[in-house]
């Protein structure tokens, strides 16, 4: 619809207005859409405010679709150690999310928040080491989630392109879901392949 493509276009606007700003540098933009939903992330490194973790990444996003739905995230992820010659990585974390949800109950706006732990697993092929897959998986018990829900979670999975040492473009399935208090069920609040580009700025 017209709506949604404006939508993309103020979430472009607003990557050109962070990466025109000189704070902005030293750090990573995520930017992914596809027909019905368009998300964009932040991340930046912890290194200075958590000692002796320069693997530790502050991360942040927020994704909105047709439906009027909204997804707000912000959590830290530390990455184990590596180096230049390493294969793969795996890193664990914990993030906030909260789900601004209208399609539940037609004519309704409902909430549901959950603080998350989780991780990812990725791999870099050797035969194409511009190549690289990773799976993530996060979930929220009931004693940390609120609102309509009593359980979250949110998982995916993606393939990376190596462009140059500052971009990347990626395909990526990730789903996300809020289990209904009043009726047992786990809808996904947001499923589907996304296409992307994550641009870091050092």
């Amino acid at each position: 619809s017209k709506l949604f493509g404006v939508m993309i276009l103020r979430i472009a606007f607003v990557i050109v207005l962070l990466f025109s700003n000189s704070l902005a540098f030293g750090n990573t933009f995520d930017f992914s859409f596809n027909n019905s939903a368009a998300a964009i992330k932040y991340s930046s490194s912890a290194g200075a405010v958590i000692p002796n973790h320069g693997n530790a990444d502050f991360q942040g996003g927020v994704l909105a679709d047709k439906a009027n739905n909204n997804i707000f995230e912000a959590g830290i992820l530390l990455k184990g150690d590596s180096n230049e010659n390493a294969q793969g990585w795996l890193a664990l974390g914990g993030k906030a999310l909260v789900g601004t949800i209208h399609n539940y109950q037609p004519g309704t706006t409902q909430y549901a928040e959950s603080l998350m732990i989780g991780g990812e697993l990725g791999y870099i092929i050797p035969a194409a080491n511009r190549y690289s897959v990773a799976f993530y998986d996060y979930f929220g018990p009931g004693v940390t989630t609120f609102g309509v829900a009593d359980r979250a979670y949110q998982w995916g999975a993606h393939l990376d392109y190596d462009l140059n040492s500052g971009a990347k473009i990626y395909v990526e399935y990730r789903e996300i879901d809020f289990r209904i208090k009043a009726t047992g069920q786990s809808p996904a609040l947001d499923s589907g392949v996304y296409v992307g580009i994550k641009l870091g700025l050092k």
